[in-house]
């Protein structure tokens, strides 16, 4: 099986460093139609062994370990594929020659929405061309709540982008809306359970509250706060 690179079903996040951009990846994990950045996880889910209940759970354990650890913790793009977009920037081939049998297959299916990273202008991800784009506008209380500094504006070409809010994660109503926003943009319906998928949605956005700022040490450079970053 190769890669098809006219998938529909790949969501590429953008968004500069410490915007709170995985955070929205895993609330919106919740779906059934939406995968971890895990590759055991991602299986799981297409199996049909992941409802809304245990992708909670599965959530929720960035924030049990962040509270153990004093960590930074997260899924990552090379957990899902076997790569990240820093190896395209160097070689645009580089998914032929790293991705995971998962990500084949993954862009073989229709079924199930998949998330990378590219902080930049997406250009990573370029032969992807019928790739979904999620940016994230007015989070910069978030990175200067962690010690940062906001990154410089996005490339304004990206294609057919759709931009989450991040001041919603401060009002259980707002950040319900913009959950409901992505799934529409991706054409998704709403899930069965409706009063439990919101639940654990508005769980989920306390948590983020209770511990965006773990593992943030104002006095820690770039690379330092990367090599202390654990991945699930």
């Amino acid at each position: 099986m190769e890669i098809n690179f006219s998938t529909e079903n790949l969501i590429v996040s953008n968004y500069p460093g410490w915007a709170g951009g995985r955070f929205i990846q895993i609330a919106l994990a919740l779906h059934p139609n939406i995968l971890f950045q895990n590759e055991n996880l991602a299986r799981s889910k297409m199996m049909g062994e992941q409802d809304i209940e245990s992708s909670y759970k599965t959530a929720s354990v960035v924030f049990d370990e962040k509270r153990k650890t004093g960590r930074h913790v997260e899924y990552g793009c090379q957990g899902l594929a076997g790569f990240h977009c820093g190896h395209l920037v160097g070689d645009i081939t580089a998914d032929e020659k790293l991705a995971n049998q998962l990500w084949k297959e993954l862009t073989n299916q229709k079924k199930f929405f998949f998330f990378m990273v590219d902080p930049g202008d997406t250009k990573s991800f370029r032969r992807y061309t019928n790739r979904k784009i999620l940016t994230l506008k007015n989070f910069e209380w978030i990175i200067e709540q962690r010690g940062g500094q906001p990154d410089e504006p996005m490339a304004e070409d990206l294609t057919n982008p759709h931009s989450f809010d991040m001041n919603s994660i401060n009002d259980s109503i707002l950040f319900k809306n913009e959950i409901y926003s992505v799934l529409k943009y991706l054409n998704l319906p709403q899930t069965n359970d409706q009063v439990v998928f919101e639940m654990y949605l508005d769980n989920l956005r306390k948590g983020f509250l209770e511990t965006y700022k773990i593992g943030f040490e104002s006095d820690n450079d770039d690379r330092e706060f990367y090599e202390k970053i654990k991945y699930l």
